[in-house]
């Protein structure tokens, strides 16, 4: 196999360019930074996200090795990365991580511009990868080095994967290596759904991977849940808080209330802190994972804005997923969470293999009765790794466009349908689609309300979203 050494022990994190709406910084390239700071190496992080120029700039810091993490959405734009960073330095190692890489190794190691593939959890594969490049380590040495996949010969090595980290190992990971970030900047540009109330905003994840069988969900932190201690998230709160003035925490845990009793005992040590700052769950919440008890601790620890996984209405289209919640259970909690003050949202799916236009109707007129502040409705985007990607590939319901992963993406303003079944139309979904939201934005008193809790800038994204619907 081709013989590797990195010229150089400067790393440079590149975030490719995806326009999904959100932006929050990446929690897993900056904890890995942090650790290969505390490995001696010269780190820097560059985001296409919030700068045009971070590719020219990530060069300019002439890396000896480039990490580019990638969602399916910015696979082709992390490719175009890695092939600009050859043309320019031959000799820099390009480094693969994320979910798509996870879910498609083969395919991301294959090419010519990429010399490795981390699957999973990359924390310890960069650190044994890095110690490799620069210690001039043996092929034998290379092949024990687990969730690394790469090119040998004509074909594509794929290492052992190892389990997640237990909880104690997620306890000793360094803290995000925001120092590396031009804050002032992430700052102004912060969102994860409609609402926010700091100005100072950053994201902690208090726990990794998800026990629910969600057949749209490509689990790249495992079935498995594992949460950190209540020191080590306090600790992390303490430092952010103090050092970087923030006037806001975002959760980005796939599943907070997983466990309930460790969810009140994360909350009561968070009011005895007494923060004083906002807090928000954009995601991570079951609608039926939460109590009266639950969402009073919540607000007293400072949380305004909760959204809920609900994704469908029917209870049909519910179990084809294979979501086991209760509807009526979650319908109760939404309206008792809205009766406590809070902003509540949630998120529906559109055009699942099996639904019928009658069942997004009964979708509908279920979220309709929940007088939402916020409903994120979107099409099905068959991920690759998921059981509803096995589906429609062995059904044939994939559209051209989901031959091409720039569509795999979130696009409320114009749909980018990628499955069509014998019972829905592309078109159909996208009639569907912008009927919900004209359904949910346009309800004058709905309206009023959500336009009093957004910022300016909200407000404008929100206008112009809702008018790509009307028009």
């Amino acid at each position: 196999m081709k013989i590797f050494k990195a010229p150089s022990k400067r790393l440079a994190f590149i975030q490719p360019k995806i326009d999904d709406g959100n932006l929050t910084p990446p929690l897993g390239p900056l904890i890995m930074a942090s650790i290969m700071e505390r490995e001696g190496w010269e780190v820097g992080m560059f985001d296409e996200r919030v700068d045009d120029g971070a590719l020219r700039k990530a060069m300019d810091f002439k890396p000896g090795v480039v990490g580019i993490s990638a969602v399916t959405a910015s696979v082709l734009r992390g490719k175009a990365i890695a092939e600009s960073v050859k043309e320019a330095s031959p000799d820099t190692v390009v480094v693969f991580g994320g979910p798509h890489p996870t879910a498609m190794p083969d395919e991301v190691a294959g090419w010519n511009a990429v010399d490795f593939v981390v699957e999973g959890e990359g924390e310890n594969a960069i650190k044994s990868l890095c110690r490799w490049l620069t210690e001039s380590g043996s092929e034998s040495q290379l092949s024990s080095i687990e969730n690394l996949a790469y090119k040998n010969g004509a074909g594509v090595t794929r290492n052992p994967r190892c389990d997640f980290m237990p909880a104690d190992q997620l306890d000793s990971l360094p803290m995000p290596a925001f120092h590396l970030l031009d804050l002032d900047r992430i700052f102004g540009k912060t969102v994860h759904g409609l609402y926010s109330r700091g100005s100072r905003i950053l994201p902690v994840m208090s726990s990794r991977g998800c026990p629910s069988p969600c057949t749209y969900c490509c689990r790249m932190m495992g079935f498995s849940i594992r949460y950190r201690s209540v020191n080590s998230l306090l600790d992390e709160m303490d430092f952010l808080i103090s050092r970087y003035a923030l006037d806001e925490i975002w959760f980005e845990d796939d599943n907070f209330t997983a466990s309930r009793r460790r969810a009140h005992e994360m909350l009561d040590a968070i009011i005895a802190r007494n923060y004083g700052i906002n807090m928000k769950f954009a995601n991570g919440l079951r609608a039926d994972g939460v109590d009266a008890a639950l969402l009073e601790k919540l607000k007293r620890a400072g949380c305004y804005s909760l959204s809920f996984g609900i994704e469908t209405g029917s209870p049909k289209v519910l179990e084809l997923m294979r979501k086991k919640m209760s509807l009526e259970k979650a319908g109760e909690n939404v309206k008792l969470a809205k009766s406590m003050g809070f902003l509540v949202g949630a998120n529906c799916i559109i055009g699942y293999p099996g639904e019928t236009m009658d069942d997004i109707k009964t979708s509908l007129d279920y979220f309709m009765e929940l007088d939402l502040d916020s409903m994120a409705v979107v099409n099905l985007i068959p991920f690759p790794g998921t059981e509803a990607r096995r589906v429609c590939e062995e059904k044939g319901y994939l559209t051209p466009l989901a031959n091409d992963w720039n569509n795999y993406v979130f696009d409320i303003k114009s749909p980018r349908v990628l499955i069509e079944t014998e019972l829905l139309s592309a078109v159909d979904v996208t009639k569907m689609i912008n009927l919900a939201y004209r359904r949910m934005y346009l309800d004058p008193r709905r309206m009023f309300r959500i336009a009093r809790n957004m910022k300016p800038r909200e407000l404008l994204l929100g206008v112009k979203t809702m008018l790509s619907k009307i028009f």
